[in-house]
């Protein structure tokens, strides 16, 4: 290999190994919003404030910190989910709320395509993995949704 083949070729990879760092590489301010009550029927929520959702994005880790201040009905839990919802409408469960609360601090592959933060009541004893119906929930703002 010649030394200008060398060269240029050094110059790609430095270029590939900058663009992938910096595309996983996000450090945002941390953000706090409002879980508001799902319409009925859905899609999307409405005004009635039923809890905080407060999340830091830094690089690939989220911590995540929620607050509800509805109650969930007997026999109930409430649980927490990220949603790609301008995608694959995948949905990842974040777990089931301490009483009306939880924090969790999770490293994600890719953590900005998720769109929405929702909140669904499940049964307490739930041994199914999907999402019951959407109780209440968030858009999530930039630098999520991306």
């Amino acid at each position: 290999m010649s030394k200008m083949n060398i060269s240029l070729f050094g110059i790609i990879i430095a270029t590939i190994l900058s663009m992938t760092i910096n595309f996983h590489t996000i450090n945002a301010e941390p953000v706090t919003m409002d879980i508001n009550k799902a319409m009925d029927p859905g899609p999307g929520f409405g005004t009635e404030k039923i809890g905080t959702l407060s999340i830091d994005a830094q690089n690939k880790t989220l911590d995540i910190s929620v607050n509800m201040t509805s109650v969930p009905k007997q026999d109930k839990v409430f649980e927490a989910w990220l949603v790609d919802a301008d995608g694959s409408n995948y949905k990842l469960s974040l777990g089931a709320l301490d009483g009306n609360s939880l924090k969790v601090s999770d490293n994600l592959v890719n953590p900005y395509t998720f769109t929405e933060f929702i909140i669904t009541e499940e049964p307490i004893d739930d041994a199914d993995p999907n999402a019951a119906l959407t109780y209440g929930g968030a858009e999530l703002q930039a630098p999520l949704g991306q």
